[in-house]
């Protein structure tokens, strides 16, 4: 069973949020994500943050992983070309134990707590760039740790080519 709790908006309060440097945010991205590097220079004014928050209060937002809804709502795709692929968010995933039991088989598992995402500043979505598989265990397991992510942030991500249109509902 996945365990998220539905809650409100994040603060930065209860993030603990910190402004990094590019240099910060693109070493950590090189070293430890495997996605699509840099999608975010295609965004408007980016904001570099590091904060540290719950697994429970990340997910119970709006965050989805990069992998979305084959057409036929069957199974999940990775490939952001896919244009009739849907976006599943964490929580509607929870409701899919078969479609978290294809992704944890498959998926690398690494043993770090940290987490790269991209944020729509202008419709609140969150995607998870790298920990997609991390943070599906964690939570099937059931622990609520707490967990770093590396965020960059814009209200304008439509330049971008790869995930970022396939989640962004202002830019549908």
């Amino acid at each position: 069973m996945f365990h998220i709790q539905p809650a409100s908006t994040l603060t930065s309060e209860q993030m603990n949020q910190e402004a990094i440097t590019q240099a910060r945010f693109d070493a950590f991205e090189r070293e430890n994500s495997r996605a699509f590097h840099s999608e975010w220079r295609h965004c408007v004014e980016p904001r570099f943050t590091k904060y540290r928050t719950t697994l429970s209060a990340f997910l119970s937002h709006d965050v989805y992983p990069t992998y979305r809804l084959d057409k036929s709502g069957v199974s999940l795709t990775g490939a952001f070309e896919d244009k009739e692929a849907s976006p599943i968010s964490f929580l509607s995933l929870a409701k899919r134990p078969d479609l978290i039991e294809t992704l944890l088989k498959e998926g690398y598992i690494s043993k770090n707590n940290t987490v790269l995402a991209y944020h729509c500043e202008s419709c609140g979505v969150h995607v998870v760039k790298d920990g997609i598989h991390r943070l599906c265990k964690w939570a099937v397991e059931g622990t609520d740790l707490e967990i770093d992510v590396y965020q960059v942030s814009s209200r304008d991500w439509s330049g971008a080519p790869v995930d970022m249109p396939n989640f962004c509902r202002c830019r549908k």
